[in-house]
């Protein structure tokens, strides 16, 4: 996940520069000469396309994700694998947004992340190797329930020194953004800082 966030405020990057190198010509061409009105039309085309390829990709790749996690029976949650060997794979745990159209609620939103937890239990007991890790880099309040789920199974896990996902904390535009997808207008939750954001490792044993 931090390689798309990575990826799309790339994208976003380009886009503004290819559109404002487009405009700066448009506006060039009447003292410069012609040649840069041909110079502006491809750039202008070319930023539009670029930045909605680069969304319809992501999406996909999202929607991937989803199915499967809806096919291992996760409600709010989806995995992204990111490291295996012959013994071991490691998954980013990511939230998922709501699908659903009536939005939800801070309190349903944290009883599924806990239904998940037990899930991705289950299902980590079922996977055909010694050892699943998992990983997921949050806020303070889901770091302290999926630490209570590691303690309630009997799980090792560990906060890491540092958090692995560099592009998971949020400004307090992205966060409201994030507060209006999840849950429409009415949620005023505090912004959390960047030092409240923790990465969590939790490792599944296999016999």
């Amino acid at each position: 996940m931090h390689d798309m966030r990575v990826w799309q405020k790339r994208d976003y990057r380009l886009f503004y520069g290819m559109m404002a190198t487009a405009v700066i010509c448009f506006l060039s061409h009447f003292y410069v000469g012609k040649f840069l009105l041909y110079l502006a039309a491809p750039l202008y085309v070319g930023a539009i396309v670029f930045v909605f390829y680069g969304i319809g990709k992501r999406d996909a790749l999202k929607k991937g994700y989803y199915r499967e996690a809806k096919r291992i029976g996760l409600e709010r949650t989806f995995l992204i694998p990111y490291n295996e060997s012959d013994d071991e794979i490691w998954f980013e745990l990511h939230l998922m947004e709501p699908v659903e159209k009536q939005k939800s609620t801070p309190v349903r939103v944290l009883r599924q992340y806990t239904r998940d937890l037990q899930r991705l239990y289950d299902f980590a007991k079922t996977y055909p190797k010694k050892r699943v890790v998992f990983v997921g880099t949050t806020h303070q309040t889901l770091t302290v329930a999926a630490m209570n789920a590691a303690k309630r199974l009997g799980l090792a896990y560990e906060v890491a020194p540092i958090i692995h996902d560099k592009s998971a904390p949020m400004t307090k535009r992205e966060w409201r953004g994030v507060l209006r997808k999840m849950y429409g207008d009415e949620q005023k939750i505090r912004a959390p800082a960047k030092g409240e954001w923790r990465t969590l490792i939790v490792r599944v044993e296999n016999p």
